[in-house]
């Protein structure tokens, strides 16, 4: 079974997650360095566990404004994307025949009864197992718990939603598989989302995450932030796109293209909000 690195994040969080396919990963030809220093460096693929309870509940309660995400000034995507590398990954030769995804989610909650409106954040946190023929497992917690604050269920052959098979190692193959739940010609906010949905349950291989900066990098309309710092603490680049005042925003890891966080945020707030910079809800 595949492994994956967990996200705390403020935003929707998928994991630098582990690929793994029915035909398992993709293996480079190997070759013995000529000294230990030619050796390149790459980190090793964390195995996260489940929060308890306490946790979740510590979690949930972080304000949500108390850290942003910090962008710096962003430039066009198209040419400076060629910096980004999508290089190896410790999660890459992880054996096994199923996807495995931590994902913690904080979001916006919205309650209208009778004459009163009340928001409250929630916390949710799901690991996600998937096979490419769209079966798997998923476990749900989430704070408030709410009338069912857990949930294990099995999805059997087919009952996953997305693309069958993994994520396609192909640039145009890839924009087929986007175009499955966010189609290309309502914008580069859809590219955007649609990656979202791929690798919210599938996990990339080096060759897919290449397809991926291929794709960001022929999207016109897609902005490009060199620094990007999450509300984890951790730095990577972001990629974002926006429309109806709304921001999408991916933040990669710059060394090999895994995806770090997902946010959305509405960049003038609501009326009634003493926000003054972008509202993040999901």
């Amino acid at each position: 079974m595949a492994a994956a690195c967990v996200l705390g994040l403020l935003a929707a969080a998928t994991a630098i997650p582990t690929w793994t396919g029915t035909a398992g990963p993709v293996k480079s030809t190997p070759s013995l360095p000529s000294t230990a220093a030619s050796r390149p460096t790459v980190a090793p693929c964390p195995t996260p566990a489940a929060l308890t309870a306490a946790q979740l509940k510590t979690r949930a309660q972080q304000k949500l404004g108390q850290v942003s995400t910090r962008l710096s000034a962003s430039s066009a995507t198209r040419q400076s994307l060629t910096t980004v590398e999508a290089g190896p990954s410790g999660c890459d030769a992880i054996p096994g025949g199923l996807a495995y995804v931590h994902l913690l989610q904080w979001a916006t909650d919205t309650t209208i009864g009778g004459t009163s409106t009340t928001t409250r954040t929630v916390l949710f946190e799901e690991q996600r197992w998937r096979a490419d023929d769209a079966s798997g497992r998923v476990i749900r917690g989430r704070y408030p718990g709410g009338n069912q604050p857990t949930d294990d269920s099995t999805y059997y052959l087919g009952q996953l939603d997305g693309p069958i098979g993994p994520i396609a190692a192909d640039p145009t193959a890839l924009t087929a598989q986007i175009d499955t739940t966010q189609p290309r010609f309502l914008g580069p906010t859809a590219v955007i989302r649609g990656l979202v949905s791929l690798l919210g349950w599938h996990t990339s291989n080096q060759a897919a995450r290449t397809a991926i900066l291929t794709v960001l990098r022929g999207t016109p309309g897609i902005t490009y932030h060199p620094s990007v710092t999450d509300r984890a603490g951790r730095t990577g680049i972001g990629v974002s796109a926006t429309a109806d005042d709304i921001r999408f925003l991916l933040i990669l890891n710059p060394s090999t293209g895994e995806l770090l966080a997902y946010e959305r945020a509405a960049l003038t707030p609501p009326a009634d909000s003493d926000r003054n910079g972008a509202f993040v809800d999901d």
